[in-house]
């Protein structure tokens, strides 16, 4: 009878035991699973963008680079941009005055600044008492001309058959398509070519010659013709045998662009 009794108390055990280990294992199963959800994206929901086109391999450093539009042409005369400012410098005063092209539209304070900016900066033509620089706007040694493309080629001829500045006596003549567009050896800092445009040319009203590449990997004489490039080699066949009031060697030298006659 005790057998008996202990048997079915074991029994009891064993089902209540299965009871409450089914009961632990099914109540997480029997939450509601949500699938996850998706969204479809197909190709014609997203359309594939065109490539790029490619950078433009230029055939020749003198090349105008791609860019903005410029004035083709202007009125040939010009007007002064009002403004004056005070002596810079310690040398021989050179006076000069800001104008732009009649008939094209720039903004002409933003010029002017930046010819001020340039002409009187310690690194330029004011350095170690060379000579001293004033704005003004009336009479003045040099007249520096924002000057549309057409009459740019006009006033600096046409032997070479590229947009360049120039100088002719007192004048300098900047061209817009190089002010706007800059060159190939600068690319892609405009800014720097517009401080050797300003530079170089009013180089030449103080006195100043063009110059080769002297020391490869240095950087380029500012009178050196940079915006045909900085290669000795590369100038002496744009140039093609135009005279350009000094010899430059073909000698391989290749120099770094630069703005200031003493950087």
């Amino acid at each position: 009878m005790r057998v008996h009794l202990a048997l079915a108390a074991v029994g009891l055990t064993a089902v209540l035991l299965t009871t409450t280990q089914l009961a632990g294992e099914t109540s997480p199963a029997a939450a509601p699973t949500t699938p996850p959800v998706t969204s479809a994206v197909t190709s014609a929901e997203v359309p594939s963008s065109p490539a790029p086109p490619p950078p433009r391999v230029y055939a020749s450093s003198s090349d105008l680079p791609d860019g903005p539009e410029f004035p083709v042409a202007g009125a040939g005369t010009f007007h002064v941009v009002p403004g004056s400012g005070p002596v810079v410098g310690s040398g021989p005063l050179r006076t000069y005055a800001v104008e732009v092209e009649n008939g094209i539209t720039v903004d002409e304070q933003a010029f002017a600044a930046f010819v001020d900016a340039t002409l009187t900066d310690p690194r330029g033509w004011t350095a170690r008492g060379a000579r001293s620089v004033q704005r003004v706007s009336g009479a003045a040694s040099v007249r520096v001309r924002l000057t549309s493309q057409q009459t740019a080629r006009t006033a600096c001829g046409f032997e070479i058959p590229v947009d360049v500045s120039c100088r002719d006596g007192n004048f300098v003549f900047l061209s817009a398509a190089r002010w706007i567009r800059g060159a190939v050896a600068f690319l892609p800092d405009l800014h720097t070519y517009r401080t050797y445009m300003v530079n170089h040319e009013v180089g030449h009203a103080f006195g100043q010659g063009h110059q080769p590449c002297g020391v490869a990997g240095g950087p380029a004489p500012v009178m050196m013709q940079q915006t045909f490039g900085v290669s000795n080699d590369e100038i002496v066949r744009i140039t093609g045998g135009v005279p350009q009031g000094a010899f430059i060697p073909q000698d391989g030298k290749v120099c770094a662009p630069n703005g200031w006659p003493y950087p």
